[in-house]
């Protein structure tokens, strides 16, 4: 009995000494610093690119609009594409107001809905700021842009932007995503002293919101932006029109820099994620394995492209399920590893198998 005693006493030292050490290690940690420095040195920078993005496409577009020209045609092409890139850097970051404000969805709604743009442009209806803004998100912002100038061959887009009223539709779309642009842009100048105060340990917290949005996008990568479009889910049946910038051939690009973001955000200062996992951990098991998972799918990306993520699902199936594997890992490792250890509750689900 008194060898059971003594076991069991030496059982809840440890146990009680283990907790101390983990709380202890929390407490080294200044969670304070990881919001500050996720908004001076990541969403702060990120945002302010995209805003002159927006502005650097809006200038392409009112010179092409001035000289139809095939060098201006491929000057806004080229534009078109650092500002969708620039967007999905910031993809991720819609939450807290930002999310309640809805700006987000005005920017880049993907497939444009070809015909109802097309019909508009036919129409007699007006096309200024005001009557665009009013239209639904899939007619305007970058997909609608994106439609404009890709859908077809060089020469075949320049004959079609002989109908002023098509020009007329391209000049307002810029107009419109410059305004949405600065609204996103005051939106972030009023939330970023909120998000830093809030100290919350509840799904409204700061660090709450990071690692769920983190998920979120990276389920939205594996269905959306890949799985649907490949078979993998929903359907077994290939429709890679579907694909997100299916159109200017730069879909795998964009998911490319939504691993960045993610990628950024975990580990991208002194005080991130993974410091703050170690920290309660005391262990950087969970951090070696998630930069292990990011690096192999920056590694899937690289042997892809090579070519558009469309011909990759034709012609390279293997390759693609290989990223949307890796993809599938992060995801696991992010709602259950890292939630875990940080206590943080996961809100988003993907329900639809896999």
């Amino acid at each position: 009995m008194r060898k059971i005693i003594v076991m069991l006493t030496v059982i809840a030292i440890v146990f009680a000494c283990s907790n101390d050490s983990e709380s202890r290690s929390e407490a080294t940690f200044d969670v304070a610093k990881l919001r500050s420095e996720f908004i001076s040195e990541i969403e702060t920078p990120a945002t302010t690119a995209f805003v002159n993005s927006v502005t650097d496409l809006n200038t392409a577009i009112v010179a092409f609009y001035n000289t139809t020209s095939q060098t201006n045609l491929e000057s806004l092409r080229t534009q078109w594409k650092q500002t969708a890139k620039a967007f999905a850097f910031i993809e991720i970051m819609d939450f807290g107001e930002i999310q309640s404000s809805l700006i987000m969805s005005s920017f880049y709604t993907w497939g444009a809905n070809e015909t109802a743009i097309n019909d508009y442009i036919a129409s007699t209806n007006p096309i200024t700021e005001t009557t665009i803004n009013a239209r639904s998100t899939n007619t305007r912002g970058l997909s609608a842009i994106e439609f404009l100038l890709f859908e077809n061959a060089i020469t075949e887009t320049l004959n079609d932007f002989s109908n002023t009223r098509r020009k007329e539709y391209l000049k307002v779309l810029g107009e419109n995503l410059v305004k949405k642009a600065q609204i996103l842009n005051s939106a972030w100048a009023s939330y970023r002293s909120t998000f830093i105060n809030n100290s919350s340990t509840g799904i409204n917290g700061s660090v709450n919101m990071l690692v769920n949005q983190i998920n979120v996008l990276l389920e939205n990568v594996k269905r959306f932006k890949i799985g649907e479009p490949a078979g993998f889910q929903s359907t077994s049946t290939i429709n890679t029109i579907a694909l997100q910038a299916e159109k200017s051939e730069f879909s795998l690009n964009l998911i490319k820099e939504n691993i960045a973001a993610v990628k950024s955000i975990y580990f991208g200062t002194a005080n991130s994620l993974d410091n703050y996992v170690s920290a309660v951990t005391n262990s950087n098991e969970i951090n070696d394995k998630i930069l292990g998972v990011i690096n192999a799918i920056e590694g899937d990306i690289a042997t892809l492209e090579n070519t558009s993520l469309s011909n990759a699902i034709t012609f390279n199936i293997s390759g693609v399920t290989k990223l949307y594997e890796s993809i599938n890992v992060l995801i696991v490792l992010v709602k259950v590893d890292v939630a875990s250890a940080l206590s943080v509750t996961i809100t988003f689900t993907d329900n639809d198998g896999d």
